[in-house]
Formats: C-alpha cells, sequence, structure tokens
C-alpha cells in the first residue's frame, strides 16, 4: 500500500490508495477509494480502478461541487517506470464514480495538486525519467473548472534537467515556494532545490544553481501561517548527492518520514523531528481542518524494524500500512 491521498468532501473524508504485489510495477495493481463519514472510525468502500497495468499518484481535486481523482497509468514491468497517460474519474455518489476520462493522453506525471485562490494549479513532469540521456521536463498548470488545464502563464516547461516530484505551496505574500526532487541530476548536481517564484509571475522559477545533495522524495508542502512546511521521505546515512546519484547505496540505507520548515531567508530545508515511518515510506498528504490543526495520511513498513533498508521495504512480505494522524499546531509559552 503505497501513493496515498486523502480529501474532505460532502461532508466525508475520502482516502484513495495503491495496492500491489510490491512497491514496483505489476499488473495485479489496483487503486483503491474509500470514504469515512465519521472521521476514520468507520469507513465505505467507494470504488476501485483495475486496468490490468500499474497505476499511481492519486490526487483528488475539490472544485465546487464536484469530486475527481487523478492518477496515471502506467506499464507492468517491475524494473521499469513506463508512464502511458493521465486519467481522472469523477464521484457521482455513495460509491458511484463515472467512467474514466483521459486528461493527458501522453507520458505525463501529476505530482502536487492544490486549489487556492479559485484556481486548481498542478505540478507534473514528463521526459526520460531514470535514463541515462535526455532531461526531464517540469510543468506548471492551472485550472479554473477542473477539466481545462493551461500552463500557467504560457510556459510550457519551468524546470528543465533531472526534476521529476515537485512540491509547491503558496507564501502569505502571494510568492509560490517550490521544493524539488532532483534524482535524475543535472548541472546543479544531484537532490533537491528550494526554489521560489514572485508573486506576479508564478512561472518564473528561481533556483539555486547547486542543489541541496539531501533529496526529499514525495515531497508534500502546507503552510501554517507564514511558515511553510516540508513532510517527504528522509534518507538515513546519505546525502544522496554525495553518491553522485547512485541509486545502489541509496535503496540499501534505512528511510524515515520527515517533517521540515522552509527556511524563507536562507531558502534552505531545516529538518524539524521524524513522524512514523521506516523502510518503505513517505507519500504523504495533508489537508487543513482548522486554523491550526491540519490531517496527515502515509504509509510505512511495520514500525517494528527501524533499521529495514528501502529496498526490502519495498519488496517485503510484511507489506505497508496507511495511517492518519493529526498536526496541532499550539502557542509555545515559557
Amino acid at each position: 500500500n503505497n501513493n496515498v491521498d486523502i480529501e474532505y468532501f460532502d461532508g466525508r473524508l475520502f482516502v484513495g490508495w495503491r495496492t500491489g504485489p510490491t512497491h514496483f510495477a505489476s499488473e495485479d495493481t489496483e487503486m483503491l477509494v474509500m470514504s469515512s463519514a465519521d472521521g476514520g472510525m468507520t469507513w465505505d468502500f467507494e470504488t476501485k480502478v483495475v486496468l490490468g497495468a500499474d497505476v499511481r499518484e492519486p490526487r483528488f481535486l475539490k472544485m465546487g461541487d464536484e469530486l475527481q481523482m487523478l492518477f496515471f497509468e502506467a506499464g507492468t514491468y517491475f524494473a521499469a517506470f513506463e508512464p502511458v497517460r493521465v486519467l481522472t474519474t469523477f464521484r457521482q455518489g455513495l460509491g458511484e464514480w463515472g467512467e474514466l476520462e483521459v486528461v493527458v493522453d501522453h507520458p505525463e506525471v501529476p505530482w502536487d495538486l492544490k486549489v487556492r485562490n479559485g484556481l486548481a494549479y498542478l505540478s507534473s513532469y514528463t521526459g526520460g525519467h531514470y535514463e541515462e540521456e535526455g532531461d526531464l521536463y517540469v510543468h506548471f498548470k492551472s485550472s479554473a473548472d477542473g477539466r481545462t488545464w493551461d500552463f500557467v502563464e504560457g510556459r510550457e516547461n519551468v524546470y528543465v534537467g533531472g526534476v521529476s516530484e515537485v512540491a509547491f505551496e503558496f507564501g502569505s505574500d502571494g510568492r509560490l515556494w517550490i521544493v524539488t526532487r532532483n534524482e535524475d541530476g543535472d548541472d546543479s548536481g544531484y537532490g533537491a532545490h528550494v526554489c521560489v517564484a514572485p508573486a506576479g509571475n508564478l512561472s518564473a522559477w528561481d533556483c539555486p544553481l547547486v542543489c541541496d545533495p539531501e533529496r526529499y522524495d514525495s515531497p508534500e508542502m502546507f503552510r501554517h501561517g507564514d511558515d511553510i512546511y516540508l513532510i517527504a521521505r528522509r534518507d538515513i546515512g546519505g546525502p544522496y548527492g554525495d553518491d553522485g546519484g547512485n541509486m545502489v547505496p541509496y535503496s540499501l540505507r534505512a528511510k524515515r518520514t520527515a517533517l521540515y520548515q522552509i527556511d524563507q531567508e536562507t531558502k534552505t530545508v531545516v529538518h524539524l523531528f521524524d513522524i512514523p515511518g521506516v523502510g518503505d515510506t513517505a507519500f504523504p498528504a495533508v489537508r487543513r481542518v482548522g486554523a491550526h490543526q491540519f490531517m496527515l495520511a502515509n504509509y510505512t513498513s511495520p514500525l517494528d524494524d527501524p533499521d529495514v533498508s528501502w529496498l526490502t521495504g519495498q519488496t517485503s512480505s510484511r507489506g505497508t500500512q496507511i495511517y492518519l494522524s493529526e498536526i496541532e499546531f499550539v502557542p509555545v509559552t515559557q
């Protein structure tokens, strides 16, 4: 169980996730959706997507009186990353979802999806992920209705290089803050970037010339007040960039899920503390539930073996579990 997202809609908490024999591609993969009317105490089955191929990255989108779930279809070979197209399905009622609709009919991977100031924003990427030659292209799109998507300010590519997964969040001043995963590497190195774009030019991403050697997998960002936070996978024994992008030692190291804060003056990622997550872990989803409260969904290997490697967790017959937790910000008293 991995690739989890949550959303609140029609008085219910929705959870969607990918499940399969292992972390890797398989024709036996399914996408499941459940909902709860009592905050997660009991659950109702909503829908299941079965394509005979891998399905990943569920992203709920709530706009107006509609709820949809976007995701991408991939291949079946466990050792390959083969995006095919982006699909969506709209909820019609309890346990009733519409036929699958094609959003993008070519290999593209949706990543972060947020609704801010009445518009939906989506980061995605295309290109030769995990290929020795060829760049990846990061896209930043917006939609006023959740159905028609356009490149923000008409700019097709906001980053070209080794970046795939991109999380974003708007600051209280309207600036766009971005954390990238530079897994494939480029002239800036391997690891991650903290980028920023001005409020009046959201597609003009200003990224550092040298990236952070730490790698923040499956990044998810959210804001509380003026502060911006990141939840992502933490590499124990890294950083990834010091290995020159070598996936072998990275895969054989232990992992955690961690809460970070973005230092907006230095444009750096600051580790605050770890949250539950070991082995194969970290595809966090965060939703605000109050002025100072957030709901978090994540997945993890069994917590009784904290030093299990990422690769072992990805292939273990013990599997992985999804959990919900609450984040509450409280005033500091002396």
